[in-house]
């Protein structure tokens, strides 16, 4: 737990106590619901509205130390996860295992790459216990898993949430079964097709491509997670790969984690105004996220929200955090942080409705049209 979130928990805590003895008499002391936590700082009945009205979702995270590290650590204490999203009013994070973690590297210029090809049957291995690690942390914050339409649409009163996900598809290693099988024993809902190693599936943003976009076995992949609702994320998938997985699915794509730029460098991770329409003509959302070098405020990750909307239509963004995923700092490193981040969206003249589909409604939209119930 870092010293800064130990300060801002410790004040919204003092708030809790002050305040919520009051709010509790007038209810009847009734216990507090999942918006009535952070509701004891400074009041914004227009921020209230909004967040109680829609379910938020952050559509790519790695929050409570999920990661087991690639040193494979999967015994390394979890950080508060449960707390900061009630406070916050955060309803629901897909919950992102990294698949390819024990073949890359951050590099000196912070950068990640595969560094080998790894062992048959090692990345499967791999998952079978990065997949328990993220179960352990739900049990231990006292989280609801979301398998399908209802249990999603429960999430804004059963409390905090996670849609289990994985970032990249690497511990299939060519099994089309293997769909399934993390479907059923996992409750993988949610399937990043490739992360920073060009897998099976297909190329990435930051290394030369090998397939020219998606393989067969990708576009197998794709029509699988169709037919099983699986939620499809093409984050860190180049163009093409993205156009033909666009011609391949029946459901819309999701593009968890990224921001918009007018003609991104050469193996960046940041995405040109046709990419991000290849990803909208699909009916799907792409959510933006929040490296501080990019965006040092939240008034400038709003600013950049607003670009991304200006190119595809405020039907279409989101927000990706990648939440303890990124190799610097973030501008949005707490949950806490989302009614101010919803604050900076009114404040560019966002309505309400705008703003709640921006932070949530859009990703639920595009997870219930990729489940079958």
């Amino acid at each position: 737990m870092t010293e800064r979130w130990k300060e801002r928990a410790a004040v919204a805590q003092r708030r809790r106590f002050l305040v919520g003895a009051g709010l509790l008499g007038l209810a009847g002391c009734s216990p507090p619901g999942p918006l009535r936590t952070w509701l004891a700082g400074p009041r914004d009945a227009q921020v209230d509205a909004m967040l109680s009205s829609h379910i938020s979702v952050d559509m790519h995270s790695h929050a409570g130390r999920v990661l087991a590290g690639r040193s494979g650590d999967f015994s390394r204490s979890f950080e508060p996860l449960h707390d900061p999203m009630a406070m916050g009013g955060m309803n629901v994070i897909c919950l992102a295992v990294v698949a390819d973690s024990p073949v890359t590297r951050v590099l000196p210029n912070r950068t990640i790459s595969a560094v080998r090809s790894p062992e048959p049957g090692e990345l499967y291995e791999w998952a079978l216990r990065a997949f328990p690690r993220a179960f352990a942390l739900v049990d231990q914050e006292r989280l609801n898993i979301v398998v399908d339409r209802a249990s999603l649409a429960a999430a804004s009163t059963n409390g905090p949430s996670v849609i289990i996900a994985s970032e990249g598809a690497d511990f299939l290693e060519g099994r089309i079964e293997r769909v399934d099988e993390f479907y059923e024993r996992f409750s993988l809902r949610h399937l990043q097709m490739t992360h920073y190693r060009v897998n099976e599936l297909g190329d990435i943003q930051t290394a030369p491509g090998v397939y020219g976009g998606v393989s067969a076995f990708g576009e197998e992949v794709i029509r699988r997670c169709n037919q099983r609702g699986i939620v499809v994320d093409v984050a860190h998938a180049p163009l093409d790969f993205v156009k033909r997985a666009a011609d391949t699915t029946t459901r819309p794509l999701v593009l968890s984690h990224t921001s918009l730029a007018a003609q991104p460098r050469e193996f960046s991770r940041l995405i040109s105004p046709d990419h991000a329409r290849a990803i909208a003509a699909t009916g799907g959302v792409i959510g933006v996220w929040p490296p501080a070098a990019r965006f040092p405020t939240l008034g400038a990750l709003a600013g950049g929200i607003a670009d991304l909307v200006d190119v595809v239509g405020v039907a279409h963004v989101g927000i990706g955090t990648d939440m303890l995923g990124l190799t610097g700092p973030s501008v949005f490193d707490s949950y806490t942080l989302l009614p101010d981040l919803a604050r900076e969206l009114l404040a560019r003249g966002f309505s309400t409705e705008e703003t709640g589909l921006i932070l949530g409604g859009n990703y639920v939209r595009v997870f219930n049209a990729s489940m079958l119930a």
